[in-house]
């Protein structure tokens, strides 16, 4: 129970790495608070957590929109008071493009949801971290916002800013004790990859690791759900 009396706030968890890493946290004796904005899966994730003794709030939530973010963090703070975790974990990815006929609207839509989603989750999570000076945020990256891959122009932007803002985010709150380090699960079967790859919940070990006490000190880090293990090493 390597999470015990934690409560962890999970975005797009009503399906793919948000779902199986909410299961694992809640395996792992977690209270749960997860949103998406599809009703029908973030009931049924809800449901399936519940089932394994764990309390679980489940919200529809827009985590582009701050008026959204803003309702589901007042609703946690109200239902637990606290927050422990909290993996970002929401994402889009729209069709491979080249830049040249890459649609504004489309841009726009994956940076919204991608960067500025994280950055809002964060903003609105981070007064009660800060005030029980302490927690782990796990931003959810890839690889290819850490190499450079054709077509991706918008998805990589995104990606890229989310290394960026950990890096930051790393260094302003290491005095209250909330470390923050991003995750690349990988080619996982999701939505994203049109359920093509390795199954998600081969990737919660490490979100896990991060979410508990194993991982105190570490922070501002870069993990590969394959190998973190040997990158810590380094």
């Amino acid at each position: 129970m390597k999470l015990k009396d934690k409560v962890a706030v999970v975005t797009g968890g009503g399906r793919g790495i948000g779902k199986a890493v909410a299961l694992a946290y809640a395996r792992e004796g977690a209270s749960l608070a997860i949103c998406a904005r599809t009703v029908a899966e973030i009931e049924e994730t809800a449901k399936e957590i519940q089932s394994l003794g764990r309390e679980c709030l489940g919200l529809v939530c827009d985590v582009s929109s701050e008026e959204s973010v803003s309702g589901f963090l007042e609703k946690v703070a109200k239902s637990f008071g606290r927050v422990d975790v909290l993996v970002n974990n929401a994402g889009v990815m729209t069709r491979p493009t080249s830049i040249a006929e890459f649609e504004i609207k489309k841009w726009d839509y994956t940076i919204a949801v991608n960067l500025r989603g994280t950055f809002l989750v964060t903003r609105a999570a981070l007064p009660l971290m800060m005030r029980q000076k302490g927690g782990s945020i796990i931003n959810v990256s890839s690889s290819i916002g850490r190499g450079a891959y054709s077509n991706f122009s918008a998805y990589a932007a995104s990606k890229w800013g989310i290394e960026g803002l950990t890096q930051t985010l790393a260094a302003e709150v290491e005095p209250y004790r909330i470390r923050v380090n991003s995750v690349d699960p990988g080619y996982v079967a999701t939505k994203l990859t049109h359920y093509s790859g390795s199954k998600p919940e081969s990737v919660t070990e490490l979100f896990v690791f991060l979410a508990s006490d194993e991982s105190k000190g570490i922070s501002s880090r870069k993990l590969t759900a394959s190998g973190w293990r040997s990158e810590l090493r380094k």
